[in-house]
């Protein structure tokens, strides 16, 4: 069980922005960790999360890797509670007295640490080089015995690695009979409950292999894809590979469908936070039809084992969805040619039109590096990603996709100083020159063009991005944000929808275009509202907080547009500096967004 710790007292000072810490630390540190330690969440209650667990050993393995990312991105401080015993599963749900011990070990731990209760302690004995305190026995609500509880804290994310060979043999269990519950470890902690199951997850799971015996291994359905089917391509999962190599590949699997024609694909920024839920309720969370899985037994030339699955139609809580197919891994001469692979094997199963794709002739160093930075940047860690890019361009400098990230990250849209944003779109688009027309290629170019004056041919690029690539949500918002600059604030907003369909979940940019829509026009509360939002989800996003500046002013609250003014990097800005990062060619949204800059006290003529 897994709680965050002070939660109803942080919920008093700020309770926007508790719960979105609170979602955005389990979507991507708890949800990740749960799931590549063997787990799965059976739900999120408010600051808690209930999940199961193969055995004790995953538990401590991932409440360690938890604590641990906790500690280093400081996130909120969680306590985590483990048992071990028996309950009873109905409906998607987990009941039963090991449920309530689990919430009650959780409450118990310190915050950073873990609780355990004897029948969990007995599993890691002697297998940990650490000593739990024996912290005596403890009365439990609606229990007739007391428990007895050991505690670990923070000396838990220092832990080495506990993988399942240094136990000792064990003979095999034996088959569960008809009427058994199977056996459950509920780990539990500070922000959200997680419940791990011992015995549980490999009894659903060849339930679950059992009934997607039936389709073909690989047979196209065309017949039955009319109209645009919605597709989630969910984070990877693997047996010997790091997790982050797992889920970065899925995520190069979508990029490889931005191309794809008659589907529409959810994108990666959204599925990230899918990971550990159940196919079913991912598509709920995602708004999606059908949903792929993919499990690597091996190394990445080993490839991919693809399961499709079509989300079960009135489910409610969207915990059910039926399978539909198993596509077996295919083996591969290089890693590059991977993604596109899959992305050919998915589309063909819904018989789309997809373009050839030219998979690069790059060595497997080379994707294994950029797979690393891309990672290592979704984790905050930019230093460590810079590094693992000019590795990945060492290895492959010809590479276009690395040259390309090279040159986002040059120009950082979301974080990186308004100021500069000029002069930093030419240089990107420089890097990237004579680069195939990729996605971030027309999306460097067109930007260039925009902050250089010569809007219409930053249009009519975007307009080629988005016909090109459908499936890009990035390069799709990108059109959004150049017909808002243009003064076509209907047009931009219709393409914010269908950006929404794309990637459905809150993101800091498209929040970010939403706001400079309501304050041109002139919904100064809504600006300043979605502007909160996306500052809430990223705090440095420096675009985000001129809007949040200029419409708080437009309000009269002038305390408060001077605080977001002075987040931005390099303040005391100028007005034409905080300006800087709007280049619009027509004169009613600057206009709008230059008096509420004036109104916040920056100097400059408005």
């Amino acid at each position: 069980m897994l709680d965050v710790s002070g939660f109803s007292r942080m919920m008093a000072q700020d309770e926007a922005g508790t719960l979105n810490q609170v979602l955005a630390q389990q979507q991507t540190l708890i949800a990740p960790a749960i799931r590549s330690h063997g787990g799965r969440i059976v739900k999120l209650m408010g600051d808690g999360v209930l999940a199961l667990f193969p055995s004790v050993i995953s538990a401590v393995e991932a409440a360690a890797q938890i604590q641990a990312d906790a500690a280093r991105t400081r996130h909120l401080q969680l306590r985590i509670g483990i048992n071990l015993g028996e309950v009873l599963i109905a409906q998607g749900d987990v009941f039963g007295d090991e449920v309530n011990i689990a919430a009650r070990l959780e409450s118990l731990a310190q915050p950073g640490g873990v609780a355990l209760s004897a029948s969990a302690y007995d599993q890691v004995r002697n297998r940990i080089p650490y000593d739990f305190e024996d912290f005596g026995l403890h009365e439990v609500k609606n229990i007739p015995d007391p428990v007895q509880v050991y505690v670990l804290g923070e000396e838990l994310t220092s832990l080495p690695s506990l993988r399942r060979s240094t136990q000792p043999p064990r003979p095999p269990a034996p088959a569960p009979r008809a009427g058994l519950r199977p056996a459950v470890l509920l780990l539990a902690g500070c922000l959200g409950a997680v419940t791990a199951v011992a015995g549980i997850w490999g009894w659903q799971q060849a339930g679950r292999q059992g009934s997607a015996a039936a389709p073909v291994p690989g047979q196209p359905a065309a017949a039955a894809f009319e109209g645009s089917p919605v597709i989630a391509v969910l984070p990877f999962t693997a047996d010997t590979l790091l997790p982050e190599t797992a889920r970065v590949l899925s995520q190069d699997v979508i990029r490889s469908l931005a191309a794809a024609g008659g589907v529409r694909i959810i994108a990666p920024s959204s599925t990230r936070a899918a990971a550990g839920l159940l196919p079913g309720e991912a598509a709920a969370l995602l708004g999606a039809e059908f949903v792929v899985t993919g499990h690597l037994p091996g190394t990445l030339q080993q490839g991919v084992r693809l399961e499709i699955l079509q989300a079960a139609a009135g489910s409610g809580g969207g915990a059910g969805a039926k399978p539909l197919s198993i596509l077996p891994p295919q083996p591969q001469p290089v890693a590059a040619v991977l993604a596109p692979k899959l992305a050919d094997s998915v589309i063909r199963y819904f018989g789309k039109p997809l373009p050839p794709l030219s998979p690069p002739d790059v060595p497997d160093g080379a994707v294994l590096q950029l797979s690393s930075a891309r990672s290592l940047s979704e984790q905050g860690n930019q230093g460590a990603a810079q590094q693992a890019l000019r590795r990945a361009l060492q290895m492959a400098p010809d590479w276009p996709e690395a040259q390309v990230l090279a040159a986002l990250w040059h120009l950082d849209m979301l974080t990186g100083a308004v100021a500069g944003l000029p002069d930093r779109a030419a240089e990107a688009a420089q890097m990237a020159g004579g680069l195939p027309p990729q996605p971030g290629v027309l999306q460097l170019r067109a930007l260039a063009a925009q902050f250089s004056g010569r809007s219409d041919e930053a249009l009519q690029l975007a307009e080629q991005l988005a016909a090109a690539y459908p499936n890009d949500a990035q390069g799709q918002l990108l059109r959004a944000w150049l017909l808002h600059l243009a003064g076509q604030g209907g047009g931009a907003q219709k393409v914010l929808e269908h950006v929404r369909q794309l990637d459905p979940l809150p993101q800091p940019m498209a929040l970010t275009v939403q706001a400079a829509l309501h304050l041109a026009a002139g919904q100064d509360t809504e600006a300043a509202a979605a502007a909160a939002e996306a500052i809430a989800l990223e705090p440095a996003a420096q675009q985000a907080l001129v809007l949040h500046c200029a419409s708080l002013a437009a309000l009269g609250s002038f305390d408060e547009a001077a605080a977001a003014c002075a987040r931005l990097k390099g303040a005391p800005l100028t007005l034409d500096q905080a300006a800087a990062a709007f280049p619009y060619s027509a004169a009613a949204p600057r206009r709008a967004l230059r008096t509420g800059l004036s109104l916040a006290g920056l100097a400059g003529r408005p």
